[in-house]
C-alpha cells in the first residue's frame, strides 16, 4: 500500500505538463485531455480519430527547443492555456485559439524546424505512444535513483508520467505488472514497463538539455532503461493526492 505522490497530466505532447490534486479515471481511456494535442509539421488535417505513431509529430525527442516554451494552465474545461512573455490566454477547445497558440510558438522559436507547425488534436481519447489508451504510474525510488545516478534536477515532469507514487524501493514497479490495483475509486491493470526514450534528456522544469543520453546511460548503469509502467483504467473513478495504490 503507497500513496500517491502526485498527479500530471500533458495536454499537448511533447510540452509541460501540469500537476492536479484530483483526477476522474475513465475506463479504458487516458486522462481527460492528456495528450489531446501534439504539434506536427504535415498537412494532416487539424483533427484526428485515428492513432499515430510518435514519427508524426514534433516533440523533445527530435525537436528539444520545444522544452523552452514555458506554459501555465489557466482552466481545463475549456482548455485554456497561456505562453510566458505573452498576455494573451489560448481557449484551444476554439479553431482561433489554436491558431494564434501555434503562431505564438512559432514566433520566438522561428527557424526551418518550426516553420508551418500545425496543432493536431485527438477526437477519440489523446496521442500517446502506444495504440491502446493507457495511462502511465511511475515510483518515486526509481526516479530518485535516476536523479541521483545522473545528477538531474528533481523534477518527476522530465519522465511525463501520469500517476506517481511514493516507493522505497527503485523499480519495484515492474512487480506490478500482471497485477491489478485500486486507487481512490477507481480501479488499474498494470500492462508493461516503459521504455524510455532521448526525450528524457531534456528537462520539463527548465528546459536544459542533459549531455548524457540517459537511455543509454541507463542500460550501461542499471541494465535497462525503462521507467513507469502503463496501466490500462479497468474501473472509472475518483483519484487524489490523498488516496492510496493498494496492489491486490
Amino acid at each position: 500500500m503507497q500513496h500517491i505522490q502526485s498527479i500530471h497530466f500533458f495536454p499537448i505532447k511533447g510540452l509541460q505538463g501540469f500537476e492536479l490534486e484530483e483526477y476522474f479515471l475513465r475506463k479504458n481511456n487516458l486522462l481527460d485531455n492528456d495528450r489531446r494535442f501534439a504539434l506536427t509539421q504535415s498537412l494532416i488535417k487539424k483533427e484526428t480519430t485515428l492513432w499515430l505513431p510518435k514519427s508524426h509529430f514534433k516533440q523533445l525527442v527530435n525537436q528539444p527547443s520545444l522544452a523552452k516554451i514555458r506554459l501555465s494552465l489557466i482552466s481545463q474545461n475549456p482548455l485554456t492555456l497561456k505562453i510566458e512573455g505573452f498576455r494573451e490566454k489560448f481557449n484551444l477547445t476554439h479553431s482561433a485559439g489554436k491558431d494564434a497558440f501555434i503562431k505564438a510558438i512559432t514566433n520566438p522559436t522561428s527557424s526551418d524546424a518550426n516553420a508551418n507547425l500545425n496543432l493536431l488534436e485527438a477526437k477519440n481519447g489523446g496521442l500517446s505512444d502506444t495504440r491502446s489508451q493507457w495511462i502511465s504510474v511511475g515510483a518515486s525510488a526509481s526516479a530518485n535513483k535516476l536523479i541521483r545516478a545522473f545528477s538531474l534536477d528533481e523534477s518527476y515532469f522530465r519522465f511525463r508520467l501520469n500517476i506517481w507514487i511514493k516507493t522505497d524501493t527503485p523499480f519495484e514497479e515492474f512487480n506490478w505488472v500482471g497485477r491489478k490495483a485500486k486507487i481512490g475509486s477507481a480501479e488499474i491493470e498494470f500492462k508493461s514497463p516503459i521504455g524510455r526514450c532521448n526525450a528524457i534528456n531534456v528537462s520539463a522544469k527548465t528546459g536544459d538539455i542533459t549531455n548524457q543520453l540517459l537511455p543509454q546511460k541507463m542500460r550501461a548503469y542499471f541494465g535497462h532503461s525503462n521507467l513507469g509502467v502503463f496501466a490500462q483504467v479497468i474501473k472509472s473513478g475518483n483519484i487524489s493526492q490523498a488516496d492510496k495504490l493498494i496492489l491486490k
